[in-house]
């Protein structure tokens, strides 16, 4: 599949995407809360819930639809912009300017609740060990080494895995969609991807397949950039990949199988969301992406990525006190009901300290216009979104 003419013309915000970030932000949430309260033996005070609440441990899954939608926001621009060069100290300027005022301050936070997590679990928190992972958080490489992938704060291993992606997009698979073709970039992503677990399943933890599901987003931005869509039955295209992950996620347990036995759905995953976007980029009417862009959904997906950095240290502080404290049943549920409102304003006050400020002003309107439904969507290059 080579790359079409494309055209330069102004995108419009997409609703849906940000209602995706939104949804699967939530989800990885509540699957945390889940892990803690339900599926940990030490600290399951709701463990008689695991049979009625096996739908609520496929957190893993959330991490591909990230990935696919930062594949998809990122390569728009590029897409759009075929005779323009691309710019790579540009980009890890904006990238490091968009992520880095929020991811920072996270990392050092964390560091307060995971020790208190300790303690209350009847450890000794080792200084040393919590001062080399934080530094190795900073550095974006802890998820390289089995022990520090989620030390302090588990869901940032993911952050880390993106940006190391973002290297390999703007070094390599820019250059060989940009000269030879999307078919060429995916095979490098591939490459990438599957190389480690070849020798002897190294990095498995870390899951590098990922980097395939960015390509597929890179696919995706293509597509919906062209003049025109190749005609194919997409709706339909993006209903059978759908079905055929759902029978595949029906089977999966958490903790269960190794890192690998996910390969297979988070490829599938992939796919799916891609042909999606492209489904939805000619008819935003489908059900689906009417859902999505409807405002409570938008509105969580102005703030998804500061709930992803903060919610599991404080999940974590908390099921340790429930677990001192010998809770029962009620009190807990209580206490996990009420978490979930409270996390949700509190990544919402840290994303209005911490991250918005940083978005670009056009990103920040679209954002506005859109939630409030004061108008049209803004138009907005995905340049300016990925902002």
């Amino acid at each position: 599949m080579s790359a079409a003419p494309t055209t330069a013309v102004a995108r419009t915000y997409y609703p849906h995407v940000e209602g995706l970030r939104g949804v699967a932000a939530v989800y990885v949430f509540v699957f945390h809360i889940w892990q803690t309260a339900v599926q940990h033996p030490a600290t399951a005070t709701l463990g008689g819930w695991f049979a009625s609440t096996g739908f609520l441990q496929l957190g893993h899954f959330s991490v591909p639809a990230f990935i696919v939608v930062s594949g998809f926001c990122l390569g728009l621009p590029v897409a759009q912009k075929p005779g323009k060069a691309f710019d790579s100290k540009r980009f890890f300027l904006r990238r490091a300017r968009r992520l880095m005022p929020a991811y920072v301050p996270v990392v050092l936070l964390s560091t307060i609740p995971f020790c208190a997590t300790v303690i209350l679990m009847g450890g000794h928190v080792n200084v040393p060990h919590v001062g080399i992972a934080a530094l190795l958080h900073l550095a974006l490489v802890h998820n390289l080494l089995y022990a520090t992938t989620e030390y302090l704060n588990g869901p940032l291993w993911s952050i880390a895995l993106e940006c190391q992606i973002y290297v390999v997009f703007a070094l390599l698979l820019v250059p060989l969609w940009r000269r030879f073709g999307l078919i060429p970039q995916l095979l490098a992503a591939c490459a990438f991807g599957f190389a480690p677990h070849l020798f002897r399943g190294y990095l498995d933890w870390s899951v590098p397949w990922m980097i395939v599901l960015f390509a597929f987003g890179l696919i995706a931005a293509d597509l919906c950039a062209r003049r025109e869509l190749p005609k194919l039955p997409w709706n339909w295209l993006a209903l059978g990949f759908g079905a055929v992950t759902l029978a595949f996620l029906v089977n999966y347990r958490d903790g269960v199988q190794g890192d690998w036995a996910a390969a297979p759905i988070d490829l599938l995953l992939g796919v799916t969301i891609a042909l999606f976007f492209v489904a939805a980029h000619r008819d935003e009417r489908i059900l689906p992406a009417r859902f999505l862009a409807a405002r409570p959904i938008v509105f969580l997906g102005t703030f998804s990525y500061s709930l992803y950095l903060i919610h599991a240290p404080l999940v974590d502080v908390v099921g340790a006190v429930l677990y001192r404290t010998h809770a029962g049943v009620a009190l807990s549920a209580a206490v996990w009901a009420a978490m979930i409102g409270l996390v949700l304003v509190a990544a919402y006050l840290f994303y209005r300290v911490f991250e918005r400020p940083f978005l670009s002003a056009p990103f920040r309107r679209a954002i506005d216009a859109d939630v409030n439904r004061t108008g049209e969507p803004v138009p907005l290059t995905l340049a300016e979104n990925a902002a």
